[in-house]
């Protein structure tokens, strides 16, 4: 029986709904079926989110939500998911949870171009420490409060230093802060 049928078009629906010749596809069961993702329920604008609102994303601990608000409050501000996934060192799954959520404004000038160099703060040399470029004066007041303790985040960082918010934005995404090793010991003198 060839593809389409002469009857007209009551007959034909007859003979599809008995079997006796094949039903012809709809249009939209021809298109290929595609899923569209839905749009978030609510979103959280990064740059001025309340820690209620940060603990609202899945997996956001209380002391995440409470650093992100300290470096806001520091007038910090967040170009892009990837500065927020590398400070909070999110794990890819819930990165990809929270990314729907996120919205980023940024308020004032162009935020700084991203780097990919990660420097540990607390453990670097001296010498390391220059590709900051900082001045000579943050330099030292930095070398002097690491030797009384380790820094935890940039928020510490922030903080302790009294740094302006663009030196932090500037650190994101290149700096970290790993726990302090133990300076090599010198061998006990003899005499």
């Amino acid at each position: 029986m060839p593809r389409s049928h002469w009857l007209d078009p009551l007959a034909r629906r007859v003979l599809e709904a008995t079997g006796q010749i094949p039903r012809k596809p709809t249009p939209s069961e021809l298109r290929p079926s595609v899923a569209v993702p839905e749009p978030p329920s609510w979103t959280i604008d990064v740059n001025r989110a309340s820690e209620t609102e940060w603990q609202q994303l899945p997996g956001c601990s209380q002391d995440m939500a409470v650093l992100l608000v300290r470096l806001q409050r520091g007038g910090v501000q967040f170009a892009s998911a990837e500065d927020l996934i590398r400070l909070l060192e999110l794990p890819s799954d819930l990165a990809r949870l929270w990314q729907p959520h996120l919205i980023f404004h940024w308020y004032g000038d162009a935020p700084p171009e991203p780097e990919t160099i990660s420097l540990d703060l607390n453990n670097a040399a001296p010498a390391e420490l220059q590709s900051l470029d900082w001045p000579e004066q943050r330099l030292q007041g930095f070398l002097r409060e690491r030797r009384l303790q380790s820094f935890r985040d940039l928020a510490d960082l922030q903080e302790r230093l009294a740094l302006p918010a663009d030196a932090i934005e500037a650190l994101i995404g290149r700096v970290c802060f790993k726990a302090r090793r133990p300076s090599p010991s010198l061998p006990p003198r003899r005499g």
